[in-house]
């Protein structure tokens, strides 16, 4: 499979506190996991220019008094992959019952999802998980091909960590149309064998498309910087409905299947760090 997206659930060994943002940690986690099997592969996914094919969330679960992980309660924590490869090799870097360190504290892995013995069988993620797998050929058949009904003019995302974009040398902490599918063409073009027209994806978002509903609000990102200059990348978390003006059946089908990768690519800045993580709902 091109695209794959990992879910694990795990259980702490004891109570302790956290920092607020372990996206780096858990991009440490995956990123050694590979160059145990694969160190070529690891440093590409590393050091490579431009958009990277692995993002990385957060912690995710409930935390108690001082950012507290509790032994009674199970986290999760989600993986994707942009490339065949680097899906390959996060298939194989986890097992049931491997134990994963966060700042010391160690996780047991409960559970995978989906189970990297049947990739094959499973489709995009859907309402009820965010586990899934998909090939970039079959995902743009089913939203580029022509059929009778239809593309939809309207799309719902849920931004469930903080995302934010870079333009013009700024920090732009909102869901706006040209940056939001701006950056999803970005991303399908970094790593799908046939390209979309990004400029084009881009201008007509800006154009023809309306923030038609949300519910937002702003949230810290990543840390940015250095030494003095260092601070925090503030991004937004919520839900965003968009709506097309202009009935366009070729646009609003390439709206629709960038829709339907974000859950895979992440959206905007520091995916790999926890920031960006997006899906359809």
């Amino acid at each position: 499979m091109d695209l794959l997206s990992l879910v694990l659930t795990l259980r702490p060994a004891r109570e302790a506190a956290l920092p607020p943002r372990l996206g780096r940690a858990a991009h440490a986690i995956v990123l050694a996991r590979i160059a145990a099997r694969d160190s070529a592969l690891a440093e590409v996914i590393h050091a490579g220019d431009g958009p990277k094919p692995l993002t990385c969330s957060e912690l995710i679960g409930g935390r108690y008094g001082e950012r507290a992980v509790l032994p009674g309660q199970g986290y999760t924590l989600r993986y994707t992959a942009l490339t065949a490869e680097v899906s390959a090799a996060l298939s194989r870097a986890f097992a049931v019952g491997d134990t994963l360190a966060f700042e010391g504290v160690d996780f047991c892995v409960e559970s995978l999802a989906p189970d990297p013995l049947n990739l094959s069988l499973l489709d995009s993620p859907t309402s009820a998980s965010w586990a899934g797998a998909d090939d970039y050929e079959d995902l743009a058949a089913r939203h580029l091909l022509p059929s009778d009904a239809a593309p939809a003019n309207r799309w719902s995302l849920a931004f469930t960590s903080p995302t934010a974009f870079r333009a013009q040398g700024r920090t732009v902490p909102l869901p706006l149309p040209g940056l939001v599918f701006g950056s999803l063409a970005n991303r399908w073009n970094a790593f799908a064998p046939v390209a979309l027209p990004a400029d084009g994806v881009k201008r007509y978002a800006e154009e023809m498309v309306d923030l038609s509903r949300f519910s937002l609000r702003s949230a810290p990102g990543w840390d940015r910087g250095r030494g003095e200059q260092r601070g925090l990348r503030v991004g937004y978390i919520g839900k965003v409905t968009y709506s097309a003006r202009n009935r366009d059946r070729y646009w609003l089908s390439v709206l629709g299947l960038l829709t339907a990768f974000a859950c895979y690519s992440g959206v905007g800045v520091l995916t790999t760090m926890g920031m960006g993580q997006a899906r359809e709902t």
